[in-house]
């Protein structure tokens, strides 16, 4: 195998003769480690549908933190590895290290999180090749020691897509569209409908939930006969955030609350546009190739931007709450592309 790499990465002494020894068939283990929320998780799928690509025969192990368990994509790994997180602050420094270690031995070991505690997890488990990103602010001091590859991250495109620059620092080619492959979800509501999901991760990622009703009538008026749905979160403000919305339409039945939690994957993988926050719900939206308007005004709406599919991101370039109408006419674009 070879690096394709510029004068961006760093390189250790070491990688370009270890990697020049290295065949796709000797590869056996190969080890990930990404610690992230829902939507987080859903942006390493595509990664690792290329991992096995061109390792079918080897074992994937994922390792992620144990506060960040949902959306593990369990189809696409042999095995998960639990590492401690904020669930495990009593413990003691060497039941964590003994924790870490127990990641073992990986032929090739890739570190999509590059934070403290991934650090860690790449520094104590042997690998013959290690991959991560050059990380920012005070872990620059220490990624020299830890990885053998660092390649530059960006913040300006599209996550999944910088999850592979590590890939395509081994000359591993992904396919475009990106592909996610989830597994199939029944239909829930047979007639067409738009989803709304008002809630997110935390208060400060929401537009106001006044916003969301004013869109919600004008949409209304547009499209009468669709049904129009309103998804709670799992955290009970995002569910009550969520009935506030629908609550001046309660006298229309186009217009319906749906619970969060399970049942929301199968809503959103058959709607015919979602509407909604910077969250994990939009990006398994993206994911199941549903249509989306995300709207962001306090995070980078690049990195949550596919350039492929029908999706916009809507946001003001002062900062600040987009208004009711510029996300409105987002969404009629959305819904008058073709299929």
């Amino acid at each position: 195998m070879k690096l394709w790499i510029d004068k961006t990465a760093w390189v250790s002494p070491r990688a370009q003769r270890i990697v020049a020894g290295l065949h796709p068939p000797d590869i056996r283990r190969i080890a990930v480690i990404k610690h992230g929320a829902l939507g987080d998780m859903l942006l390493t799928r595509p990664f690792l549908i290329t991992l096995r690509e061109y390792f079918p025969e080897a074992q994937i192990t994922l390792s992620a933190a144990s506060h960040y368990l949902n959306g593990i994509p369990e189809d696409l790994i042999d095995r998960l590895h639990v590492g401690f997180g904020k669930k495990e602050r009593g413990k003691s420094l060497p039941e964590t290290l003994r924790n870490y270690k127990s990641l073992g031995a990986h032929d090739l070991l890739f570190d999509l999180t590059s934070n403290a505690r991934s650090l860690w997890v790449t520094r104590l488990n042997p690998a013959r090749v290690k991959i991560g990103f050059i990380p920012s602010g005070g872990h620059r001091r220490f990624f020299k020691l830890i990885y053998d590859v660092a390649a530059p991250r960006t913040e300006y495109k599209f996550e999944a897509e910088t999850f592979l620059d590590q890939l395509n620092v081994l000359g591993l080619q992904h396919r475009w569209p990106l592909r996610f492959d989830l597994p199939a979800q029944e239909r829930s509501i047979p007639e067409k409908y738009i989803l709304y999901f008002p809630g997110a991760s935390d208060p400060y990622k929401c537009w106001p939930a006044e916003h969301f009703t004013g869109l919600i009538g004008q949409m209304l008026e547009r499209f009468g006969e669709r049904r129009h749905v309103v998804l709670g979160g799992v955290q009970e403000w995002e569910k009550q955030r969520a009935r506030e919305v629908a609550a001046p339409f309660r006298n229309n039945e186009k217009v319906v609350f749906r619970e969060g939690g399970e049942a929301a994957f199968a809503l959103v993988a058959h709607a015919e546009c979602l509407i909604g926050n910077d969250t994990g719900i939009r990006n398994y939206a993206i994911a199941a190739g549903v249509p989306t308007v995300g709207i962001f005004f306090s995070t980078l709406p690049f990195r949550y931007l596919p350039r492929f599919g029908k999706h916009r991101a809507v946001f003001e370039l002062e900062g600040g709450a987009p208004a009711v109408e510029k996300v409105y006419r987002a969404a009629l674009e959305i819904l008058a592309e073709p299929s």
